[in-house]
């Protein structure tokens, strides 16, 4: 018996490292959650020029369309 109650204190041990781990990993996470939520309300938001957004909406439309006269060019393939 005092061999199983030797096994049962080292893993009561070491149940005791890893919440111990856990706790202060979790502790860690707080503080950079704390750090980013800082950060991100000190920073100005990006102000974006309303003639670049512009162009890149134009830019995305015309690979849309170039997209889309390829697809109506191509054959069919397969047998579906």
């Amino acid at each position: 018996m005092p061999k199983d109650k030797a096994y049962i204190n080292t893993l009561i041990a070491k149940l005791n490292g890893v919440d111990n781990k856990i706790t202060n990993f979790s502790e860690r996470l707080k503080l950079l959650k704390q750090i980013v939520n800082e950060q991100c309300e000190n920073s100005e938001p990006e102000e974006e020029c309303p003639d670049v957004a512009e162009s890149d909406k134009a830019v995305v439309k015309a690979i849309e369309e170039l997209f889309v006269e390829e697809l109506l060019t191509r054959e069919p393939e397969g047998d579906a």
